[in-house]
């Protein structure tokens, strides 16, 4: 690759890593609540996006009402619901589970993107899926047979459930945005786009705002929790939410298309690794076990994926 390719690359992987410490946050800001957490952060996104609006306000007054409110929606489903899930899933069990079955989301992109399209035969992506399936149900079984309280292993099995629905609305998100992008005749601007997906987001947390200072624990508001809970939401509104996803969509201008899919996918990496750390610890075997089976479900779809998009190229030429 060239230089500027490498750069992109590098750039592509911090962006990933700032994204991956959204995984941590929910841990790191107790006793603050998980609601808390999430509405100060998406609160902070939507004042990005609200100056973005501002400033291209004569290209905003021109797109149909319908097409803004489509973004909105995307914004609530793919960031505010989305990170709602992972923020409860990390406090029930484990950040590293959360992290994992997240991860698990290109192939879960796909069988949606299949449901919706039917682009591809369900064959095709039944090895992913069965590797995919097989480390969910092998972290599930981990935490039943580890044995504990039935209380802990409620919890973690809530995690995995939550992980999963989280999953599920990425996919929702990703299929519905990339259709929306390639089938509209005009397409809008990247940055009014994604500032309209932010304030989506922001709207959601704005009205459940009240409702969150209201159940969170009293101690939260004295000094030192406060400033932990306030540098997080900042760090996750902005560096994370905002700069990570500016600079990816920079970034991705000059990725190579078969490298977009692995770079995407060491967020889950990061966010694993990160969340071991912060926990301090080391992953038992069931996690291991159902790790790898993750892993390979993912890169057994990477693989088919780049021979399909090589094949539609040679189809064409």
């Amino acid at each position: 690759m060239t230089g500027r390719a490498n750069r992109d690359v590098v750039a592509a992987l911090v962006a990933s890593f700032l994204w991956a410490c959204a995984y941590i946050g929910p841990s790191a800001v107790k006793p603050a609540g998980e609601l808390l957490l999430v509405a100060g952060r998406y609160s902070l996104f939507i004042l990005c996006g609200l100056y973005v609006v501002w400033v291209s306000r004569r290209e905003v007054a021109r797109m149909p009402v319908r097409r803004i409110l489509f973004g909105l929606h995307l914004g609530v489903v793919g960031y505010f619901l989305f990170y709602l899930c992972i923020a409860y899933s990390v406090n029930a069990g484990s950040g590293f589970i959360t992290a994992l079955v997240v991860g698990a989301s290109p192939v879960t992109i796909a069988i949606f993107g299949n449901v919706v399209e039917k682009r591809l035969r369900w064959r095709q992506l039944a090895a992913p899926i069965v590797c995919t399936l097989a480390g969910v149900v092998l972290l599930g079984a981990d935490e039943l047979f580890r044995g504990g309280a039935e209380d802990a292993v409620g919890a973690s099995l809530l995690a995995i459930g939550l992980s999963l629905l989280a999953s599920v609305l990425w996919a929702y998100f990703v299929v519905v945005n990339a259709r929306s992008q390639r089938t509209w005749a005009d397409k809008p601007d990247p940055r009014i786009w994604s500032a309209l997906i932010g304030i989506g987001a922001g709207l959601g947390s704005v009205v459940l705002l009240p409702f969150a200072v209201a159940t969170t624990p009293s101690e939260t508001f004295s000094p030192q929790p406060l400033v932990t809970l306030i540098g997080w939401c900042v760090f996750l509104g902005v560096v994370s939410s905002w700069y990570g996803t500016l600079i990816w969509v920079r970034a991705a201008r000059g990725i190579p298309a078969p490298l977009a899919g692995p770079l995407l996918a060491t967020e889950a990496v990061f966010g694993a690794v990160l969340s071991l750390f912060w926990e301090h610890r080391m992953p038992t075997a069931g996690e291991v076990g159902g790790c790898l089976c993750i892993i390979a479900g993912v890169a057994l779809y990477m693989i088919f994926d780049t021979r399909n998009a090589r094949t539609r190229e040679v189809g064409i030429a």
